[in-house]
């Protein structure tokens, strides 16, 4: 009787550690490994869609915690900053030596974009001025060092509503030919 009774504890409190057990959170490693570059959306000289990858230009719902540690927010000024609705797209693409990346926003909001390869390592960044309506910015993919004739390439983008929050952020693939 006893026996059982102390089998009973210990088959419950195996199966309670089992049921309780956390989940741990999928690795950074895990989650870059699954990023797929060379679904691209593909446009023309004049910035009409040819063809749409659902993923690219819109506002990611989750990133990995390296897709966020790209973007510095210590400096940011939020002063008069909106959650209005963005659009972004880079045309041509694929692109050749010179890109650009249209921001169209109804009110301002800080703006700021990473370039990463394949590999994830950061190539670029910039922020886009601070001003509402269409801006315009061009890319230079001219330093071989850098950009590689038929690579693949992603552009993490991120508007701001507080300092460490994002209302809008997403990515962007391209292809450099």
């Amino acid at each position: 009787m006893k026996f059982r009774k102390i089998a009973v504890l210990l088959a419950f409190t195996i199966l309670w550690g089992i049921g309780c057990k956390k989940k741990t959170p999928e690795t950074s490693n895990d989650c870059l490994s699954r990023l797929d570059f060379t679904k691209i959306t593909f446009t023309d000289n004049s910035g009409n869609t040819l063809s749409v990858d659902p993923t690219d230009w819109t506002n990611d719902s989750l990133w990995c915690e390296q897709e966020y540690g790209l973007f510095s927010t210590s400096n940011l000024d939020l002063t008069d900053s909106d959650t209005s609705k963005l659009f972004t797209i880079l045309f041509p693409n694929p692109t050749g030596t010179v890109g650009e990346l249209v921001l169209i926003r109804p009110k301002l909001c800080p703006f700021q974009c990473v370039i990463v390869s394949k590999s994830f390592q950061v190539l670029d960044t910039f922020s886009m001025p601070n001003q509402s309506g269409n801006v315009l910015h061009l890319l230079h993919f001219t330093d071989s060092t850098k950009y590689k004739h038929g690579e693949y390439y992603r552009i993490y983008y991120a508007a701001h509503c507080t300092r460490k929050l994002f209302f809008f952020k997403g990515h962007g693939d391209f292809k450099v030919q």
